[in-house]
């Protein structure tokens, strides 16, 4: 078991019933044997797809980082992403047994219409889901 620089672990927080998450922060600096203690995994290819964080792994999580989590408003998901920089070498790695969703979204093969982007989504069916939304006019202000 090791820490794959290659992944990037993201903890998201979703307001309950809500699409898209209002918060995240990068976890991978805890390493993946604390990530796995925490989601009471066993394989490490077991947290390269989302995984909803039980009473037990954000009470792991509370205490180890000293933050508050509000179970009663939100969800908390652990999202592992393939760093675009190593997503061509990472697929052509024979010792790869499971991938992780790429931080950009799905494939370009799969087109994204004009005018929209693909935006990371809950997790749907224990798997990574990202939704086309529109691309946000800037008004030009540098507030």
């Amino acid at each position: 078991m090791f820490d794959d620089q290659r992944i990037k672990r993201v903890l998201k927080r979703y307001l309950k019933e809500e699409q898209f998450s209002d918060a995240s922060m990068d976890v991978g600096s805890l390493g993946i044997a604390v990530l796995m203690q925490a989601c009471r995994c066993d394989e490490v290819d077991s947290l390269n797809a989302p995984k909803e964080l039980d009473d037990h792994a954000v009470a792991h999580l509370a205490q180890l980082m000293g933050i508050d989590f509000d179970r009663s408003q939100f969800d908390y998901f652990l999202h592992a992403y393939l760093c675009s920089e190593f997503l061509e070498a990472y697929r052509d790695d024979p010792s790869v047994t499971s991938f992780p969703a790429s931080e950009d979204g799905p494939p370009s093969k799969i087109p994204v219409p004009k005018g929209m982007r693909w935006c990371a989504a809950r997790p749907k069916d224990g798997k990574e889901q990202f939704l086309a939304v529109e691309i946000e006019e800037s008004n030009g202000d540098a507030s």
